[in-house]
């Protein structure tokens, strides 16, 4: 067994060394003069890192709001090595990489592969033609007509979300962590509703192995994060049947930990499939027994059944979503909750205007729920909704990287270093952009003097002219939180209706405000709060009190 490691360490460290020597050869050569070099942008800290230290720093707020302040809609960055790299968000380029040329515009590499390594051939790792069989069949998972079938499932969960602050309120407690409740509730409602499946009871403390997967998945990976560029480089080398043996072999715990929890979301992944399967089937043919159906992979599963060999997606594939699903609709969807509370309980106007609305909808129902059309129709809820999802984008930083080299069209044109007048950029291959949709979406030229600012109520009003004139690419309301074309959230509407059934449930039967806990937020994959910048683990106290009737 120690011979064999050894050999095996040898070979991996010689396929490394080749590996970076020719990387650093390459890396050489870009460093030359490239067509990215008469743009303006802020000087690089440091060859080795570039910016990306910069852009990834939990902290990095003014760092962004400079490059949209200073640099505009187009700008150069560096990233490691000395390569150069783009910073956009003009409309009409944002349009050519999310839209036009997305086939172009990919993903990272070593992202999509850490992905399918992850999770497995499913949404986040796919690309061309298997990716558009994958959202083909997803897509009207996510229609009207499901997401209303399934309200009831989103009503159940929240209800026991409420007895559970509730318990904690009449226990004379004051202070309850949003944040954490808010993750907690986000992780079941997507369990129940989409997989029919209970990861937290929310009433008490329990430890469901999957929903403790899903939940550890980030900080699991985030603990390791320095040995990514390692995997980045030694993957492509390692034949795919040694690496799985390979990271085995690592005595490190951080590495172990991280392997036990992919390991356990695929187990539950597999079984909960199965089990799924087996219901799918049982139900017969038909709408009468579609209509049975209360949960979306069962649906999806029918859909699948039903569908031509061609369309069909293999079992691998189906399994792979389960995570996905649960993974990517968790973090984004729970911390968007917290950023709208937060800024409720620093308007107090706007959360008892709020309030008022959502009792008068539930006033016509008894003070029950409010029916799925009426509750994603109320116009300042959906108001306060899309301003929050303006101002604050959950996953803000999206990075694509050209596969070829490219033309990329602006809508205005810029003036290079030298003088030069630019209405397009040669974009040459592997050349990485960061597209800053949290500047798109507070583009003072587009949004008006007040884009940085949260007020609801501009969503009440005609947008104004020039933001509709631009087409931004995105899917929601002319933003760019959810994306857009071919890798946009595909179910962006399924987040509306979560987020709108909590707020409705707990606005109208809490107050909240804030405490003075040192909450700081935190840049990265999903932004999130923490009491202060040195803890990895979110949280947001806030003072909640019992809303009379």
């Amino acid at each position: 067994m120690h011979i064999h490691f050894l050999q095996m360490l040898q070979y991996v460290v010689l396929s490394l060394i080749t590996y970076c020597l020719w990387k650093l050869w390459r890396w050489s050569l870009s460093s030359s003069p490239s067509p990215l070099d008469n743009i303006h942008g802020p000087p690089s800290p440091s060859w080795i890192a570039g910016h990306m230290l910069q852009i990834y720093d939990k902290q990095g707020w003014e760092f962004h709001r400079t490059l949209q302040m200073e640099y505009g809609p187009v700008s150069r960055l560096q990233s490691m090595f000395g390569r150069p790299m783009l910073c956009v968000y003009d409309p009409v380029a944002m349009h050519s990489i999310v839209v036009k040329d997305q086939h172009i515009y990919e993903e990272m590499g070593w992202f999509m592969n850490f992905a399918l390594d992850s999770f497995g051939p499913g949404l986040l790792s796919t690309t061309g033609e298997t990716h558009r069989k994958q959202r083909k069949m997803l897509s009207p998972v996510f229609s009207s007509k499901n997401l209303r079938r399934i309200t009831p499932v989103f009503y159940e969960v929240v209800s026991r979300l409420k007895s559970a602050i509730n318990s904690r309120l009449e226990s004379g407690e004051q202070e309850v962590d949003i944040a954490h409740y808010m993750g907690r509730t986000a992780s079941e409602l997507i369990g129940k509703a989409a997989l029919g499946y209970s990861v937290d009871k929310l009433t008490e403390e329990d430890h469901d192995p999957y929903g403790e997967a899903l939940k550890s998945f980030v900080p699991a990976m985030t603990s390791f994060s320095q040995y990514l560029q390692v995997y980045r480089l030694m993957r492509p080398v390692i034949p795919e049947a040694l690496r799985r043996p390979i990271l085995n072999l690592l005595p490190s715990r951080r590495v172990k930990r991280f392997l036990n929890v992919i390991d356990t979301m695929h187990e539950y992944a597999t079984k909960i499939y199965t089990e799924k399967k087996r219901v799918a089937y049982s139900m017969g043919a038909g709408e009468e027994a579609d209509e049975k159906a209360r949960d979306l992979i069962t649906i999806l599963l029918r859909a699948n059944a039903g569908a031509s060999a061609v369309d069909a997606l293999p079992e691998d594939e189906l399994i792979a979503q389960l995570s996905i699903l649960m993974f990517a609709a968790t973090d984004t969807t729970s911390n968007a909750l917290t950023l709208i509370l937060e800024r409720l309980s620093e308007n107090p106007n706007v959360q008892e205007k709020l309030r008022t609305e959502i009792a008068e909808a539930k006033s016509a129902h008894d003070g029950g729920d409010i029916p799925y059309d009426e509750l994603m129709s109320l116009p300042y809820l959906d108001a306060v909704c899309r301003e929050t999802l303006r101002v604050y984008v959950p996953a803000q930083l999206r990075i694509r990287e050209a596969r070829t080299d490219v033309v990329l069209p602006l809508s205005k044109s810029i003036h290079g270093i030298d003088g030069t007048e630019m209405d397009s950029i040669y974009v040459p291959k592997d050349t990485l952009i960061f597209v800053a949709v949290q500047a798109s979406n507070v583009n003072p030229d587009l949004w008006g003097a007040d884009a940085r600012e949260w007020r609801p109520e501009r969503w009440l009003e005609p947008l104004p002219e020039a933001i509709t004139e631009a087409k931004i690419p995105g899917i929601y309301s002319n933003l760019m939180t959810f994306w857009g074309g071919g890798r946009s959230c595909i179910g962006f509407i399924f987040s509306q209706l979560e987020m709108k059934v909590v707020l409705a449930e707990l606005i109208a039967a809490f107050a909240f405000e804030k405490t003075d806990a040192p909450v700081v937020w935190n840049l990265g994959e999903v932004v999130h709060p923490t009491i202060g910048t040195e803890s990895a683990h979110p949280s947001y106290p806030m003072k909640v009190t019992i809303v009379k009737s």
